[in-house]
């Protein structure tokens, strides 16, 4: 058994690791998109007027969440056109045909064929087992020291002793 208990920094380190180790699958999950932004495209006017798109694999960055010194949260930002292209939408193409928002009727024209691309979720489910052991074997480290913590200052008498009764 090891006898090594981690601490909260080493935890954030393979959680911070684990986190930028998706974000780079992902980034190469976009990568593969044959059409899409060449250069970075900023609108001129309308309502996204002054803001700058770049090329989505550069556009993900990642980010965790701390509460008392340990991370409790990770997560990926990326731009809207991002999920318009997991879900197969955009310039008012509805999604596969129907509309996404109650009470709104699908357009049936068709601007451009759009195809749902599943590049999302595979990495982040793929990895999933590996953030769960890290989790399992800090919060695991973490009951086993303060259960010895308590068996000392009890005196090891009852605490992790079981007797047939």
């Amino acid at each position: 058994m090891d006898e090594h208990i981690k601490t909260a920094e080493e935890f954030n380190r393979e959680v911070r690791g684990w986190n930028s180790r998706v974000r780079k699958q992902l980034a190469a999950n976009a990568a593969t998109f044959q059409d899409g932004k060449r250069a970075p495209h900023t609108y001129t006017k309308g309502r996204w007027a002054g803001i700058t798109e770049g090329k989505l694999k550069y556009s993900i960055k990642n980010t965790t969440h701390k509460v008392d010194g340990e991370v409790d949260g990770v997560g990926f930002k990326l731009p809207v056109h991002g999920i318009f292209r997991l879900y197969g939408v955009g310039n008012g193409q509805p999604r596969n045909g129907t509309a996404t928002r109650s009470g709104k009727a699908a357009s049936k024209r068709i601007y451009r064929k759009r195809t749902p691309a599943d590049w999302l979720n595979p990495p982040i489910d793929n990895n999933m087992p590996e953030l769960a052991d890290i989790v399992a074997d800090y919060y695991g480290d973490k009951v086993m020291a303060e259960f010895r913590r308590l068996s000392e200052n009890y005196g090891n008498s009852e605490v992790g002793h079981f007797s047939k009764k």
